[in-house]
């Protein structure tokens, strides 16, 4: 080959009837090939000096397909870009499952192609080869794909916190009432959320008058349970620092269910539990 050239090989499971599912087959190929893609993007400068055509498929086992890089312009030789591209995907793939290390060039767009890559891998692909050419041949297993997926988990999870900047939002957040006080010397009151965990919230003059006015210290020691509407204040990466209240309102409490008052000991008609289950599902219940 004149090293335009990549080839893809996909073998199923050799239990069972060794067909590969023609979806997980097409969309393997694809997926791979968006790798490039977006390994181009990183490299910056010129893009889309080329692009892949198929050249041959045999759906033999192992499914193979070999894609050949044409340039846009016939005037311009892509073979240095491409040898960098390759270069770029051989070796970030090789950084994410041997090391954990997710190469620059994939961001969080080219983080779903390589988490459904994996994942096919993990299920219904038996294994993926990827041949650079130039003696470099990547063969992707079960074990491979489960260290490039949590890879790619850990990364896209840091990158999501990362992007998320200063905000503010509208709306309500349930918890638990632990303090009163003070908190950015305004009153205040604090409140544990299971999602939050603790968090101010400052009332206005006029809610104020009015939580006061309905509530105890009381309640504190009780852990009384409300929900608290205004502007949710968060910080860069997602937590959330405090909320402006708007409203607060309490949460009713679920009345306790004496299960003996709605018990029916003659539910199953004098039928043991076992012999009720079988009825319902094989004999005249059913």
């Amino acid at each position: 080959m004149n090293g335009n050239r990549i080839v893809i090989k996909i073998s199923p499971k050799p239990s069972g009837d060794g067909l590969l599912r023609v979806e997980d087959a097409m969309l393997q190929v694809i997926d791979a090939l968006k790798l490039f893609e977006e390994a181009e993007k990183g490299l910056g400068e010129q893009q889309n000096t080329f692009e892949w055509r198929l050249e041959r498929a045999s759906t033999a086992s192992p499914f193979t397909v070999i894609a050949l890089a044409e340039p846009l312009d016939p005037h311009v030789d892509i073979s240095p870009r491409l040898k960098k591209v390759k270069s770029e995907v051989s070796q970030g793939l090789r950084s994410l499952i041997q090391r954990g290390e997710v190469p620059d060039w994939m961001n969080l767009q080219a983080a779903g192609p390589a988490q459904n890559f994996f994942h096919r891998n993990q299920n219904g692909i038996w294994n993926t080869e990827i041949d650079f050419e130039s003696d470099d041949v990547l063969l992707i297993d079960r074990a491979e794909a489960d260290a490039g997926v949590k890879a790619i988990a850990a990364r896209t999870a840091i990158d999501v916190s990362a992007d998320l900047m200063d905000r503010e939002a509208f709306g309500e957040i349930e918890g638990v009432m632990l303090a009163a006080g003070r908190f950015r010397n305004q009153p205040a009151i604090q409140i544990k959320s299971e999602l939050y965990d603790y968090v101010w919230c400052t009332l206005s003059k006029k809610l104020m008058e009015k939580f006061g006015s309905q509530h105890q210290v009381k309640d504190i020691w009780d852990g009384q349970s409300i929900g608290v509407e205004g502007v949710l204040h968060y910080a860069a990466g997602g937590k959330l620092k405090y909320i402006s209240a708007s409203e607060i309102r309490e949460m009713p409490i679920a009345p306790l269910i004496d299960l003996n008052s709605i018990l029916d000991p003659d539910f199953t008609s004098g039928l043991s539990p076992s012999d009720y289950l079988y009825q319902l599902h094989e004999g005249e219940i059913a």
